[in-house]
């Protein structure tokens, strides 16, 4: 009952919650470019920010059969987020920006943009199930984008801002947050598929999923980072080379004794 209630929030509380997105979004940009350079270059950062903002959508539409664009049609939004960048990079004062990273308001807005996400990721494969109803791993694909699509994107909206660093491409290297959209993605469609066995099912594992993404988030605002997936890593990577490369090294080291 209270998963349900937490997906339907988004929806209940419009637009308060896309408020919140957006904020960071535009948050996340200027901490990327900068205030002076936002100061000569408006458009810029009006554009970096519609991308970050909108990111999920721009990148999912097209593997749907969606037109790009498509993500930007509703006009309320597009005004709102165009709103709320003004406020975070030319407010008198600096105020939006001053008020939005105080602790007494991030952390709500942290808290709101965790429960979106978990929202985001089930939507994204809810819609991929529809075009893909027997392609798990394209429905996971999408969720997993859909959940962080504004880290995904980050290349071309570092572009636009005039910055150019392929290497620091979030395919090259997930993020925490990236690798929670992606467990909690392959778990949504295993539980939409009946490959979960109860407890760990339905709005228990929803639950699971929110919460996870709100303690990873604020351990990191208000204490020291966690990461929860180390020992997931740790297993990809002996999965993928790393057993082995360590059992050569083992016998080079062997070799050299013996010798």
């Amino acid at each position: 009952m209270f998963a349900e209630y937490l997906q339907s929030m988004p929806s209940t509380f419009s637009p308060w919650f896309d408020v919140c997105h957006f904020l960071l979004a535009a948050l996340a940009v200027r901490k990327e470019v900068g205030l002076a350079f936002s100061r000569s270059n408006p458009l810029a950062t009006w554009l970096a920010t519609l991308t970050a903002s909108f990111a999920g959508s721009m990148v999912a539409n097209p593997l749907l059969g969606k037109p790009i664009f498509g993500a930007v049609s509703n006009e309320f939004n597009l005004s709102l987020a165009t709103v709320i960048w003004w406020g975070v990079f030319y407010s008198p004062g600096d105020i939006v920006y001053s008020v939005a990273t105080n602790q007494a308001v991030s952390v709500p807005v942290y808290v709101v943009k965790e429960i979106y996400r978990a929202k985001k990721i089930l939507g994204g494969i809810k819609d991929a199930g529809k075009v893909y109803p027997e392609h798990e791993i394209i429905q996971i694909t999408v969720g997993l984008i859909k959940g962080n699509g504004s880290a995904f994107i980050k290349p071309i909206t570092r572009l636009v801002a005039g910055q150019w660093k392929p290497n620091s491409s979030e395919l090259l290297k997930f993020s925490v947050t990236s690798k929670g959209c992606l467990v909690a993605a392959i778990l949504l469609v295993l539980d939409s598929q009946g490959y979960l066995i109860p407890p760990v099912t339905g709005d228990l594992l929803y639950l699971g999923i929110v919460s996870t993404f709100i303690m990873v988030k604020l351990s990191g605002i208000l204490a020291d980072p966690i990461d929860p997936f180390a020992p997931l890593d740790m297993v990809v990577t002996l999965a993928t080379g790393g057993l082995w490369d360590a059992s050569a090294e083992e016998s080079g080291v062997i070799e050299i004794q013996d010798e």
